[in-house]
């Protein structure tokens, strides 16, 4: 199906980056060891994973990327540590390759939607965006270019939709919203943003102001308009959108 997508379009050739789906892989925060150089450092802390993982680390890719320094809260140095069954991957970068598309790089969805949430950081106190699929979400909060929380919210969209399930999994996605707020202003020390911004596939759900009564922060829809987007772009594609952001900002992922 890719193939003909990318002959249909015109695309073969075409630079592209892969991001993996956010239940394809896991993010840990690690100290970072001292006298590692930079490039030993993911296969170093590979093997400190043995007892995170549900599978060898023989049998995962792993890779790393910066913690906040002011995040830390006294406990040293860390590093998130990203580790993905190295079968999956494989197939995901041989399905890239054979569809004639030009891969240059493997990314993770949190990472991808910084690219984002970089822009909406107007003031540089922190912005945050909760990405709601089908059978799960997630919030990720920024300042600036940098990462500092990434979550998996457990709502389902049916249930959103749903009239009889709608009230309590509403009520649960402001949980786990309200959540990541406290953990980001107690464990990581920072003022939580003002703001959250929601992008959802059912535009027709009035789901800011279904959620804005069980949070202390402010909740509104993405507004595109702002960002320069003529068009809603579709949420399945947001995380590809995304990493597109960094590409045209002169940004590495």
């Amino acid at each position: 199906m890719l193939q003909d997508l990318v002959g249909k379009r015109g695309w073969t050739g075409a630079i592209t980056t892969l991001v993996l789906p956010l239940d394809q892989y896991q993010v840990f925060q690690m100290e970072r060891p001292d006298g590692i150089d930079e490039s030993e450092l993911s296969d170093a802390l590979r093997w400190k994973l043995k007892d995170l993982l549900d599978f060898s680390p023989t049998d995962a890719v792993s890779d790393v990327f910066s913690f906040p320094e002011d995040a830390s809260r006294g406990r040293g140095e860390l590093v998130n540590v990203v580790a993905a069954r190295k079968s999956l991957v494989s197939e995901l970068v041989a399905l890239v390759n054979g569809s004639g598309l030009q891969l240059e790089c493997v990314d993770i969805a949190e990472l991808a939607l910084r690219n984002l949430v970089s822009r909406l950081d107007n003031n540089q106190r922190g912005a945050a965006l909760v990405h709601l699929r089908e059978s799960y979400g997630q919030m990720v909060v920024c300042r600036e270019d940098t990462l500092y929380l990434s979550r998996r919210l457990d709502v389902a969209a049916e249930d959103l939709r749903d009239a009889g399930r709608q009230e309590n999994a509403v009520q649960s996605l402001a949980l786990e919203m309200q959540r990541s707020l406290d953990y980001y202003e107690s464990q990581l020390g920072q003022v939580p943003p003002a703001m959250i911004r929601l992008v959802a596939r059912d535009s027709a759900l009035p789901l800011a102001s279904m959620v804005s009564s069980y949070v202390a922060a402010g909740v509104e829809m993405l507004d595109w308009a702002a960002l320069g987007v003529e068009r809603p772009v579709d949420s399945r594609c947001l995380p590809a959108w995304s990493a597109s952001l960094s590409k045209q900002s002169g940004e590495l992922p």
